[in-house]
């Protein structure tokens, strides 16, 4: 029988060490598939292997803010559960919106598609930044208000939730990737407050938060 650790019986929540080093993992590896991410997309122009990249850490994702929500109900149960429901649906609006673009890079349709046509699942990146960027703002403003964490990683929680939402709101107004309001936030969240923000907490996971 697995048993929760002292540090998640200390808060009331059941979370095993098991459960928490595969937080951990998955965020460090979240972390480092977002620099690699932001390297294919801006600099390799590879669209496969950015997809394939988003596939995956999109999915690890779901550890992290699983982890996050386990640790911050604590605080507030209805904002971390609402964060958690966000982040969730974020991540696999995230992932399926990546399978469609890898799907039909590795086999391309008969006739092809319209690439300025929203994606049905994640118009314009609403799920991967838009809602995504909402449950780290939660997250994050949970964070700064007390719990198991450093307040400066909601700080950086904060920045990226901003970064994700003005790349959205930068698809939906302008949608040329060759624009700045897409390529400045998008560089910030992917290349710098993303992989700050999973490893950092990935790290913590692992060796067990500190106030």
């Amino acid at each position: 029988m697995i048993r929760p650790s002292l540090t998640a019986q200390a808060a009331g929540i059941a979370v095993t060490p098991v459960f928490s080093h595969i937080a951990g993992y998955a965020g460090i590896l979240a972390g480092i598939s977002s620099i690699l991410y932001a390297v294919a997309f801006l600099i390799l122009k590879n669209t496969s292997l950015a997809a394939e990249l988003l596939v995956v850490g999109s999915l690890l994702t779901a550890f992290v803010s699983t982890m996050l929500y386990m640790q911050l109900r604590q605080i507030d149960g209805a904002f971390a559960l609402l964060a958690l429901l966000f982040g969730v649906i974020g991540g696999l609006g995230a992932a399926i919106h990546s399978m469609t673009d890898l799907a039909n890079a590795i086999l391309p349709p008969a006739t092809a598609p319209d690439q300025t046509a929203p994606n049905p699942v994640d118009p314009r990146g609403f799920l991967a930044f838009g809602l995504t960027g909402i449950s780290i703002l939660i997250f994050a403003w949970l964070i700064t208000q007390g719990g198991p964490f450093p307040r400066s990683v909601g700080f950086v929680g904060l920045i990226l939730a901003a970064s994700l939402v003005a790349l959205f709101l930068g698809n939906l107004l302008v949608n040329r990737p060759s624009s700045l309001a897409i390529l400045i936030p998008g560089g910030l969240a992917s290349l710098l407050a993303n992989p700050a923000w999973l490893i950092w907490l990935g790290v913590l996971f692992l060796h067990g938060p500190q106030r």
